[in-house]
């Protein structure tokens, strides 16, 4: 039988994170503390200022440097002068100081947040969840591959337009504006180093040959767009574009 704390799920929290906290939490009451004192002290002398009949002196307590644009605390600073410019020693003004102590809150907020309670995800966390999620929508998307590769190549005349544009955006750098090849090899002659038939060329396009500088096209096209690609570059076979690159690869019987 599983005891209440066995089948109750909390959050793993560990020995680092427990200590985070309680450096935190001793900051938080060390600096009130600190606070306080200071408060005393000031109060302390205010006192002993009013027994000797003497004028109490000018204070500033932490919670001004919230509520003013700047308080000078003496006239000048000794020995700070510079080419004639004389150095002030002036609180920042309010504006500043929020500033400064938000991004203090803030930083806490998120480290407690995210490393020590552990109730966000991290970016590691979040790409593995966001693979997890694609993983279905990839699977998907195979399996349409798979189908539209043992189909017949498409001829429609909207179809090759559609494989064109896309051959123009993405291929052009590296077979060439007609196929003729330039870092890759011309798509227009006889000559093919993974196949020149459409189902042939389909698997190309979608898997890539990344070895030799072909991106893998599944992850940024769609299957039928694919389709419409290699329907387009079966199309370029035969057409003899000026500047072809030399042949690479094996003869193809297209018989």
């Amino acid at each position: 039988m599983k005891t209440i704390l066995e089948s109750t799920s909390l959050p793993s929290v560990g020995i680092m994170e427990m200590l985070v906290v309680l450096v935190f939490l001793m900051a938080i009451i060390i600096g009130l503390q600190g606070i306080e004192i200071s408060a005393e002290l000031k109060r302390m002398k205010k006192k002993m200022a009013q027994a000797l009949g003497e004028e109490p002196p000018r204070t500033t307590t932490w919670f001004d440097l919230f509520r003013r644009k700047g308080i000078q605390m003496d006239n000048f600073v000794e020995g700070h002068n510079y080419d004639g410019i004389q150095e002030y020693d002036n609180s920042p003004p309010a504006w500043f100081n929020w500033i400064f102590f938000v991004t203090i809150v803030f930083a806490f907020t998120y480290l407690m947040y995210y490393h020590v309670l552990k109730m966000g995800d991290l970016q590691v966390a979040e790409y593995e969840k966001a693979v997890k999620e694609a993983a279905p929508i990839l699977a998907k998307a195979q399996e349409r591959a798979i189908y539209l590769a043992d189909q017949p190549r498409l001829t429609d005349e909207t179809s090759l337009a559609l494989g064109k544009s896309i051959f123009k955006t993405n291929c052009v750098t590296c077979h060439g504006p007609n196929g003729e090849g330039l870092a890759g090899p011309n798509l227009t002659d006889d000559y093919w180093l993974h196949g020149g038939h459409y189902n042939e060329i389909f698997k190309t396009v979608f898997n890539g040959v990344e070895q030799k500088g072909m991106p893998v096209w599944k992850k940024t096209l769609k299957p039928d767009d694919i389709r419409a690609v290699a329907s387009y570059v079966y199309t370029l076979h035969g057409t003899n574009p000026p500047n072809p690159k030399a042949p690479q690869g094996e003869k193809m019987n297209y018989n």
